[in-house]
């Protein structure tokens, strides 16, 4: 049986913004358009589920991440 670490939500929170920001910085979005992205095509459910191990890896990392499964999702963004 895996165990479920829980996380402090104020924390998850933090970590999630901050990798929208440096998402939105890194394809030249505004904050609003990346998360929208995000959500769409499954990128800030990838984060929430994959938080206990993505908020120990660099951001340039976890934005690669995302990129790759939302590509898999249907979307066109390249960097």
């Amino acid at each position: 049986m895996e165990k479920t670490i829980e996380y402090p939500l104020e924390d998850v929170i933090e970590d999630t913004v901050f990798i929208v920001r440096k998402f939105a910085q890194a394809s030249n979005m505004n904050l609003r358009d990346a998360f929208n992205y995000l959500y769409h095509f499954k990128g800030l459910a990838f984060l929430q589920k994959h938080y206990g191990y993505e908020h120990t890896q660099p951001a340039y990392r976890t934005i690669e991440a995302l990129l790759d499964v939302c590509r898999k999702n249907g979307g066109q963004l390249q960097l």
